[in-house]
């Protein structure tokens, strides 16, 4: 459904129809002053997986009429159901499954890869990100950061992108230390800053990865 057609379906309808979807116990939709969806904001239960319910508003906007919404755009907020009494659910976690640098060195080219697993109580998902370009000596950790960037936004469960703001390599008591500030744009030109550290364990880059995934994990684990 183009974005000139939207205005058929009202903003009610959309959540009607995703109050009806299981787990769901309320929703608010938002829109743009041209009636395109700018965000769905869903309260849920805990028995099913944010990753599901996303995927259940998907399915269903596009099922009734042919709308299709970004799944960066549908957030989730999980309680328990007191009626049913709590829901015993591991807390989301992701963890590194590998991560690879290819070098040109004669055209100072770079291409790095990094893997990602998602895991829950229903099922593990992996993600995979990328970046290549021009490659500098100082960009060595920068890069596989930049990856594993890459591969966090292409998570259901995160409702914006991701950008590397900064990267700084310290010393601390005679240990190196990769720090990283990631970026995360709001709704009213408001960004959050998520912080994350991780000690260089003689893995090179890795504690890049790592520390991208400190930045993000205690939050994604309360989605």
């Amino acid at each position: 459904m183009a974005d000139d057609d939207f205005n058929h379906v009202s903003v009610q309808d959309m959540e009607t129809l995703i109050c009806q979807l299981p787990s769901v116990l309320r929703c608010a939709v938002t829109v743009t002053d041209w009636g395109a969806v700018e965000e769905i904001h869903v309260l849920a239960t805990t028995d099913r997986s944010p990753k599901q319910i996303v995927r259940d508003v998907e399915s269903a906007l596009l099922a009734r009429w042919n709308l299709r919404v970004d799944h960066k755009r549908i957030s989730v907020a999980q309680i328990v159901d007191e009626e049913n009494g709590p829901t015993v659910r591991q807390p989301a976690r992701l963890t590194i499954v590998e991560y690879h640098m290819d070098i040109d060195s004669i055209q100072h080219l770079a291409t790095t890869r990094v893997i990602l697993k998602w895991s829950d109580a229903v099922d593990d998902q992996t993600y995979t990100g990328h970046w290549s370009g021009r490659y500098l000596g100082t960009q060595y950790y920068h890069v596989m950061a930049w990856a594993a960037v890459d591969a966090l936004n292409q998570l259901p469960e995160l409702p914006r992108p991701l950008v590397l703001l900064d990267l700084k390599t310290l010393i601390l008591a005679e240990r190196t230390v990769v720090a990283v500030a990631l970026g995360q744009p709001g709704t009213r030109r408001q960004t959050t800053v998520l912080i994350g550290a991780a000690e260089e364990r003689g893995d090179g880059q890795g504690a890049s990865v790592r520390a991208v995934l400190d930045a993000v994990n205690r939050r994604i684990s309360r989605v």
